[in-house]
């Protein structure tokens, strides 16, 4: 990989990959594309624009790079969901067309574990197999099940590109710093909705950019999970961070959520229907990273846990 492009690349995963790939092949020419200023990691190149933006074609031609990262999308809730849906799904399509007429060498796009959805009969871990499912109403993870879609179509018709994509769990580590960081941390309490002791799976920013470099190296294709072969769950959640459990039914916690956010309680970032997400399982079994790349991950979801309240305590 001599030329690499980024999408998203002010980011929390952006500013993590740039600095990876920095460190393991110095030779790399890195182009970031982002509607924000670079922060702490600047690409040898920067262009500002929107993910939507016609001009997106051809500024990735001039910079003709041979590995694309699409990194690009709205992780934070937002109140006007079909605007979030335009720029998460409608700026990947504008960045496909982009890449069929460019043909890089690789192209790969952050997903997510909520692609699969919180559902009862997710099975614990979920497998890199398992069918994405996209009936879920929350908007973030609706987004990722429509981005796999459009994917798996994408790389049936480009079979001369190495598309491929990664399903991260929740990244976390010491530069955490987001909505679900300040969900997870920042109550007072934890509950155990229907008296549930959720699994809740955390993989350390350090494994996601290894395993990402690892996927474009070896000209992977298809969907990977991103996750370590293990999870955590409520109860060790709380003991690690000196929290007492309540248990709720799922109506309450629901109606709790949906209040705050119709009257803009401040510390309340998410949608009601982000609440299924801390009922049922959506761990991850990262089978193929593992058993066809050999990747092994060097922090459990308890350690990363771990590193990402060291700030918060």
């Amino acid at each position: 990989m001599q030329r690499l492009a980024i999408t998203g690349s002010s980011g929390y995963l952006g500013d993590c990959l740039i600095d990876y790939f920095r460190q393991r092949d110095a030779g790399t020419r890195i182009l970031g594309l982002d509607i924000n200023e670079p922060r702490e990691s600047v690409p040898d190149e920067f262009v500002k624009l929107d993910i939507r933006s016609p001009e997106l074609a051809g500024a990735l031609e001039s910079f003709a790079p041979d590995t694309i990262i699409h990194s690009a999308f709205v992780f934070q809730p937002m109140r006007d969901e079909q605007e979030m849906r335009r720029i998460n799904v409608q700026g990947s399509r504008n960045l496909f067309d982009a890449v069929d007429r460019i043909r890089p060498q690789r192209f790969m796009a952050i997903s997510s574990a909520t692609a699969f959805g919180a559902w009862p009969d997710n099975p614990v871990p979920i497998d890199d197999t398992w069918p994405v499912r996209s009936g879920s109403r929350f908007r973030y993870a609706a987004d990722k099940a429509e981005l796999e879609q459009l994917l798996v179509r994408f790389a049936r018709q480009h079979e001369d590109i190495a598309v491929s994509w990664v399903r991260p769990a929740i990244i976390g580590g010491p530069n955490m710093d987001n909505y679900l960081s300040r969900f997870i941390f920042g109550m007072p309490f934890l509950v155990q909705i229907d008296g549930f002791d959720t699994p809740i799976q955390f993989v350390h920013e350090q494994d996601v950019t290894a395993a990402i470099y690892e996927v474009l190296s070896q000209n992977g294709r298809g969907g990977f999970n991103l996750g370590p072969p293990n999870w955590t769950c409520v109860s060790e959640i709380a003991r690690e961070t000196n929290r007492r459990v309540i248990k709720a039914p799922f109506w309450l916690v629901r109606f709790a959520a949906w209040l705050a956010w119709t009257v803009r309680f401040p510390p309340h970032e998410s949608p009601p229907s982000f609440i299924s997400f801390t009922r049922y399982p959506w761990v991850v079994a990262p089978t193929r990273l593992q058993d066809e790349l050999g990747y092994r991950f060097k922090f459990s979801s308890t350690e990363t846990l771990c590193e990402a309240t060291q700030d918060t305590e």
